[in-house]
């Protein structure tokens, strides 16, 4: 059976260093994983869950930034909102999702994955809706209202006042009777109802007022009254005359359609194309990209709080881990070393008392205790040998 006791000084020496080293080694060895451990969480937090978050938040500004580019391109058509729209492209929301695509290997959360497949078709249908819309933005076919207007209602406005002026001068020129009176005062209110319906239809166009829009439908209807008045007094007309109010009538067939379409484009939605575009596809997908971006920036903070509070976590241990060690370590050693000590102490201080009490003549018979079977054993053993021979030849001396 081992006794400590029994050792010899050279082994108990080394027991108690390699028990201190032991120690030392296991509190290094401990250490050092969670130190590891936090330098892994530290990482994550350093290299994958900040730059993720950096590439949301850089995305959403470059999409924010983007739209509203396009929206001063529509309203101002300034070619550096142009010029800003690239930028944005080219220096946020491509950059954030090339990053993504390089963090998304080393995601945890696998619903991010997913939600950045949906994000980049999202930005594809962005880009798409885009440039559709600035390529539209400043040309005629944004507005159908207005390219009505200039195309048809104007031209077909000029030709109805021509023929109208045409019908009026050949009137004043005939003898200045009731009949002609009535017929050119019937034909100046055509000419009047007929710009006016015009103009404040273009007015409405320009502005949105309701109060345009009134002016011109009702300066249409006091047009088409009048031009009922005119065809009753046909009889009064000429073979000319006659001929000239049929171009009339099918000139002004075909502009009050036009007046008709013209408002109700304005009165609707659709009358400006690229802000309808805008509303309808470009700002749903910036805010389904944006809800997608709001949704993974969530998880990354979820995530962070969770790293960061498991390196707290792991910290505080750590500290506790040290400080007990430190007291187990200080308790061993005192343990081992006090027992080491008084071990080989205790023996030799025997040995002092005794030998000291022979010097002053103390004839008892007094022996060392043998406490071990180690080097201060065997010399307490020889110690009292020796003692028992000079006992057995000092009567012999006396003889």
């Amino acid at each position: 059976m081992f006794k400590f006791r029994d050792m010899t000084i050279g082994k108990k020496v080394g027991l108690g260093f390699g028990l201190i080293t032991l120690i030392l080694m296991g509190v290094v060895l401990l250490t050092i994983k969670q130190v590891r451990t936090m330098e892994i969480i530290t990482k994550r937090v350093v290299e994958l869950r900040t730059p993720t978050a950096h590439a949301s938040l850089m995305m959403l500004n470059g999409i924010n930034h983007s739209l509203a580019s396009l929206r001063g391109w529509i309203i101002l058509g300034d070619p550096k909102f142009q010029m800003e729209r690239s930028i944005a492209w080219k220096e946020q929301i491509n950059p954030s999702l090339q990053q993504m695509h390089k963090l998304a290997p080393n995601w945890t959360d696998a619903e991010n994955k997913s939600r950045l497949h949906s994000i980049e078709e999202e930005i594809n249908n962005f880009k798409k809706v885009q440039q559709k819309i600035e390529d539209i933005a400043r040309t005629p076919e944004n507005s159908p209202a207005q390219k009505i207007l200039f195309e048809q209602a104007e031209p077909l406005e000029k030709s109805i006042v021509a023929t109208v002026s045409k019908m009026i001068r050949y009137e004043m020129k005939n003898n200045k009777t009731q009949k002609n009176k009535k017929l050119v005062e019937i034909l100046a209110n055509i000419e009047t109802t007929t710009s006016l319906a015009l103009e404040r239809a273009d007015e409405f166009l320009l502005s949105g007022k309701q109060e345009f829009k009134k002016e011109s439908l009702e300066n249409r209807k006091k047009n088409a009254e009048h031009i009922l008045l005119l065809k009753k007094n046909k009889n009064k007309l000429n073979k000319e005359q006659i001929k000239s109010l049929e171009s009339l009538q099918d000139e002004i067939n075909k502009f009050t359609p036009l007046l008709k379409e013209i408002i109700r484009i304005r009165s609707g939605e659709e009358w400006n194309l690229a802000n309808h575009l805008v509303k309808t596809d470009a700002a749903p997908v910036a805010f389904r990209i944006k809800k997608l971006l709001n949704d993974m920036t969530l998880v990354q903070e979820g995530l962070l709080e969770n790293d960061v509070a498991e390196i707290s976590k792991r910290t505080h241990f750590l500290i506790v881990l040290l400080v007990a060690l430190f007291f187990t370590a200080a308790l061993i050693s005192g343990v081992l070393g006090a027992n080491i000590t008084r071990s080989i102490s205790d023996p030799i201080l025997d040995i002092c008392k005794l030998t000291d009490e022979i010097a002053h003549g103390n004839e008892k018979k007094k022996r060392l205790p043998v406490l071990s079977q180690n080097e201060l054993g065997t010399l307490s053993q020889s110690f009292n040998q020796l003692l028992d021979r000079l006992q057995e030849e000092k009567p012999q001396n006396k003889a």
